[in-house]
């Protein structure tokens, strides 16, 4: 990762512990951008999902992500993304604390502010299947993954080289995996 871009995220990242929502969500909107200045389409991307953790319903954002088509990442499921929360009425929230909650009655993903987002079960060792609560039906892959990504890996915790991941089964969807960078890929 290019040193500027390091030096941009680790800013936002301050401003987010700091309490400060709107100054971390310019960081990483300004980390991505300068990412595509050196045409670092992962980075880019990594950036601009860091933002939408603050807010998973943040147009701007997605507009951004959609704007990546051709220079790798999920061209087609921001834009399925951008179109499901245009056609629900979903409550704004962010992942940034997701949790991943285990009880008698089954595991689930928690957001702060809206409670119960996806449902959890892990069929065997190398799947964890996820299904959107009701209220959230309709849920796009790619907020599924942010959202699964916050949960499994919080942050804070050191990343390993290479990353750790794992297999996602979504709403019925072939399988991905899914790594504690945000990255995931068909299986």
């Amino acid at each position: 990762m290019n040193v500027e871009v390091r030096d941009q995220l680790g800013t936002a990242e301050r401003a987010f512990r700091a309490g400060d929502v709107g100054g971390a969500r310019e960081g990483f909107i300004g980390a991505g951008t300068l990412a595509a200045g050196f045409q670092l389409w992962k980075t880019t991307t990594r950036c601009y999902r860091h933002a939408l953790e603050l807010d998973l319903f943040d147009r701007e954002v997605l507009a951004r992500l959609v704007g990546l088509v051709g220079r790798g990442g999920h061209a087609v499921e921001w834009s399925e993304y951008a179109r499901a929360i245009d056609r629900h009425d979903w409550p704004h929230f962010g992942c940034r604390a997701a949790q991943l909650v285990i009880g008698d009655a089954g595991a689930f993903v928690e957001c702060p502010g809206v409670g119960p987002v996806l449902d959890i079960t892990m069929p065997d060792s190398e799947l964890v299947e996820a299904q959107p609560v009701g209220r959230f039906a309709g849920m796009p892959i790619a907020m599924a993954m942010i959202i699964l990504r916050c949960a499994l890996w919080p942050l804070g915790l050191p990343h390993a080289v290479p990353p750790r991941s794992v297999g996602i089964g979504f709403a019925g969807r072939k399988p991905v995996v899914l790594d504690e960078l945000g990255e995931w890929r068909a299986i």
